[in-house]
């Protein structure tokens, strides 16, 4: 999935975490298509789990300082996506490196950044300009 100009919320800060999740997502998936090993798998699900961490806390407090109506549906889809990784994390320590299933990681990661971004983040723009 590919950053596009619409996705942005107004904040400098947060449209390049954007662009950074975007383009680690890309290149996880050409790895993969390359022929991906355990180790870059778990760099790249410890790579999601510190930048949700991080990038939401800053993203919710710009919500909250904004006054931004979806501030508490975005922390409540951050929560379940935060959970979600976790959950992805805990199951590859367990059972290893499945390729079908990193496939899948990217193609919910791909259908909720696009989901959660055209949604919730974008409405941050209308309380930037105020």
């Amino acid at each position: 999935m590919k950053w596009k100009e619409e996705y942005a919320t107004g904040i400098k800060e947060i449209d390049e975490q954007h662009k950074t999740l975007f383009a680690a997502t890309e290149g996880f998936r050409q790895v993969l298509k390359l022929g991906c090993s355990a180790d870059t798998f778990e760099s790249f699900l410890e790579f999601l789990n510190l930048y949700t961490e991080v990038h939401f806390d800053y993203e919710e407090g710009c919500m909250l300082s904004r006054n931004c109506p979806a501030a508490c549906k975005n922390k409540k889809e951050h929560a379940t996506l935060s959970t979600f990784l976790e959950s992805e994390l805990r199951y590859y320590r367990k059972n290893g490196f499945k390729p079908r299933r990193a496939v899948k990681l990217l193609d919910v990661i791909d259908r909720w950044l696009e989901s959660h971004i055209c949604r919730i983040d974008v409405q941050l723009r209308e309380c930037v300009k105020k």
